[in-house]
């Protein structure tokens, strides 16, 4: 029998609906996008399936922020390293999945991520 292994590097810290990420890609400004879950290198993002055509694999998403006041505030780089499917959103729209790792995060900004996900993980532990 042949199991599927999890390539990822780092494990993901499942959010509500109170995360979201802004950036540019292309020239296209993206205000406020949901994102699903966090990872010290990266996030899984959902946006509307109309805009799904921007996000091919290697695009660059620049001045990437994370919108929660409790996460670092330092506008860094994006990359998509993978789009998934579709799913129907809360309003009956279509969204897809995009995954994001971090492009060269500094060194406050990285430590900042680091302890709100440990932090994460242990109050997740707490609770079971």
């Amino acid at each position: 029998m042949n199991a599927k292994i999890d390539q990822r590097d780092a494990r993901r810290i499942i959010l509500g609906p109170d995360f979201g990420i802004s950036f540019t890609l292309k020239g296209h400004v993206f205000g406020k996008v949901g994102i699903t879950n966090i990872s010290t290198g990266g996030c899984f993002a959902l946006i509307e399936q109309q805009e799904a055509w921007l996000f091919e694999r290697g695009a660059v998403l620049e001045d990437l922020q994370l919108l929660h006041p409790d996460l670092p505030k330092t506008p860094i780089l994006g990359e998509v390293c993978h789009v998934l499917g579709c799913r129907p959103g809360d309003e009956g729209t279509w969204q897809v999945g995009v995954g994001i790792h971090f492009l060269n995060v500094d060194c406050p900004f990285q430590k900042g991520l680091d302890a709100w996900v440990s932090g994460a993980m242990e109050r997740a532990c707490l609770q079971v």
